[in-house]
């Protein structure tokens, strides 16, 4: 692409704005998703658990549990940050 004047350079300024923001939104919408695979995952879990016979609460269902929270925890700080971006791309310093 040939950049000749001021406007082809703030149009290709533009551009990689509008892509880099189309590309935040994507993000934002796969990690929405997170905190619900995670339970469902979880629930499957506990439902097999109750099937296999295990009556107590076992350190694996703990590290499991534990898994769950760290994973849900981390989307949402992504999720976070992935925002600040995009309001910053959006709306400016």
């Amino acid at each position: 692409m040939e950049i000749n004047s001021v406007e082809d350079v703030n149009a290709l300024t533009e551009y990689q704005k509008i892509s880099q923001i189309q590309r935040i939104e994507k993000k934002l919408h796969r990690l929405s998703f997170m905190p619900l695979i995670l339970g469902i995952i979880f629930m499957v879990y506990c439902v097999w658990l109750g099937w296999s016979g295990v009556e107590s609460i076992s350190p694996i269902l703990l590290m499991v549990v534990g898994s769950f929270i760290i994973g849900i925890g981390q989307s949402n700080v992504l999720r976070s940050d992935l925002l600040k971006q995009l309001f910053e791309l959006k709306y400016g310093q």
